[in-house]
């Protein structure tokens, strides 16, 4: 018997293939050694606290026996006691929770079963943001944000929005639970407990990443109404879109206006535009301009189509005494570049493999960075190179927020700012909270 139940564990050709699946009622080992630490953890703090578990120790709670980052306690203490002013849990409340949540379950799906509504699928930007407050007000490199609650609240929907970009290129509000799962968040999210340097988190949570996002939008926003029209949106880059695109962009082909405000441009949509501007490499990124440039919406980018925006560049090229391009002859190497599997057919499939998506692009609505590409400095290069584990939106971050730094110590930021909701002076506290 023994010997007939090994011989069933090998494959067809008599090999000892290891198991890789495990049913949901089948735990892996590694999953029961971890729940068996976690139980021993909860006894622990059973015996120190037979008449409850107070809120002081929900800190442990979520990063011992729970998994999560230790900021997530108060928010665990909620959805464990169903009462947001709680200060005591019972120890059963937290042992059910645990089995019914936490006990052999992947990270996670522990964080979407913390963090979304009871009796719903998905975690919605509204649930990101009330897990994250706590955050707010425990980590270290975001202390200095206190004094200023409306930067706390644009911090928060930068890092909100920057998650569903990343993970959740379509239109819903929700992040569905195979959303979770394919992402980095729940590592990023310890990564996050444990760095008391906030700005070393480049996914997500960087402040100055948000700084950036969020003086751009400043800057473009003249009238600070918080909304952008076209006239705003056109000098983004000094002018390096073209107005077509731009047209685009405003019609919602690129993706769906949030704003709620017809021909207008929010600060959730403006996080979209800016990211997928300065980094055209990723997923959504490509989706969004595909998007914008499939006139027609057949899913495909046809000559007649690029033809369509290469006008305004051709324009572009003859006003500023640029060398002009003529369409035929970049046809010609737009189509090599991609090599699309049908001719005259460029797919957002074929842009994905071609690994030049981004000159692509530039090609058709951003003169500025066309001519770069062109005349591409060694240095860069060279850094670029030195430096895989950074995309193209982590170095536009560093650069741009280092300029911005040093127009305000030299007195260069608008003086309203402050008043009137803008940025000013906190560049340096941020820095020195960090030092």
């Amino acid at each position: 018997a023994a010997a007939a139940a090994a011989a069933a564990k090998k494959g067809p050709d008599g090999l000892d293939i290891p198991r890789f699946w495990f049913p949901p009622s089948t735990a892996s080992p590694a999953a029961r050694e971890q729940a068996s630490a976690e139980q021993a953890e909860l006894t622990s703090l059973a015996s120190r606290h037979p008449g409850g578990i107070p809120s002081s120790e929900f800190k442990l709670v979520a990063s011992k026996v729970g998994g999560y980052p230790s900021f997530f306690g108060p928010l665990l203490l909620e959805r464990v006691s169903g009462d947001a002013a709680a200060t005591v849990c019972l120890v059963a409340k937290v042992q059910q929770w645990w089995e019914a949540n936490c006990r052999y379950q992947c990270p996670a799906t522990r964080v979407f079963n913390l963090l979304k509504s009871p009796g719903t699928s998905c975690v919605t930007r509204e649930n990101w943001k009330t897990g994250l407050a706590c955050l707010l007000d425990t980590h270290p490199g975001l202390e200095f944000l206190k004094s200023t609650p409306e930067f706390q609240d644009r911090y928060l929907e930068c890092v909100v929005e920057r998650m569903f970009y990343t993970n959740c290129p379509g239109e819903s509000d929700g992040m569905t639970l195979r959303e979770m799962r394919k992402s980095n968040i729940p590592d990023v999210l310890l990564a996050v407990d444990e760095e008391p340097d906030i700005n070393l988190i480049n996914d997500y949570f960087s402040y100055e990443h948000f700084y950036v996002l969020y003086c751009k939008f400043w800057e473009l926003d003249l009238d600070h109404d918080f909304l952008l029209d076209r006239e705003d949106l056109i000098k983004l880059g000094n002018y390096s879109l073209t107005y077509r695109i731009v047209d685009r962009i405003f019609e919602g082909a690129c993706r769906r206006i949030t704003s709620g405000v017809p021909e207008k441009l929010g600060y959730l949509d403006f996080i979209w535009l800016l990211l997928s501007e300065e980094d055209k490499t990723s997923d959504t990124a490509l989706r969004y301009w595909f998007n914008g440039v499939d006139l027609d919406g057949d899913g495909y980018i046809r000559p007649h189509e690029m033809e369509y925006f290469y006008k305004e560049q051709i324009h572009r090229m003859d006003c500023l005494a640029q060398e002009v391009i003529q369409f035929s002859d970049v046809l010609c190497q737009m189509s090599d570049m991609v090599k699309p599997q049908e001719e005259g057919k460029v797919s957002l499939v074929d842009l994905r493999k071609c690994g030049q998506a981004g000159i692509f692009l530039n090609v058709l609505f951003n003169l500025t960075k066309f001519i770069q590409s062109e005349q591409r400095d060694p240095n860069q290069i060279f850094h670029e190179r030195a430096t895989p584990e950074l995309t193209d939106w982590d170095r536009y971050a560093k650069i741009e927020y280092a300029r911005l730094s040093m127009e305000e110590e030299d007195g260069d930021v608008d003086g309203e700012w402050d008043a009137e909701g803008g940025a000013g002076g906190l560049v340096a506290m941020a820095v020195d909270s960090t030092t």
